[in-house]
């Protein structure tokens, strides 16, 4: 009888391989369209030039900055 040690299944995390690339291919779009606005001369200010994901995170800053206010500052 052979002692070999069993070699172990190598698990794979198919979700964390999907958002993974999700995330990566979503900054690499993000990075060549702001590089691509820049060599057009498109400069916006303020929030025009922010995405989906950076105004979603605005917007929930804001509220609950809203909801600290009002919770220890009018009650």
């Amino acid at each position: 009888m052979s002692n070999k040690p069993k070699k172990k299944k190598q698990v794979r995390n198919k979700a964390r391989d999907a958002i993974g690339d999700y995330y990566k291919t979503g900054r690499e779009y993000d990075k060549d369209n702001r590089q691509r606005q820049k060599e057009e001369g498109a400069s916006t200010k303020g929030l025009k030039n922010l995405n989906a994901m950076e105004k979603t995170c605005v917007a929930v800053i804001v509220l609950g900055l809203v909801g600290i206010v009002i919770k220890y500052v009018i009650l």
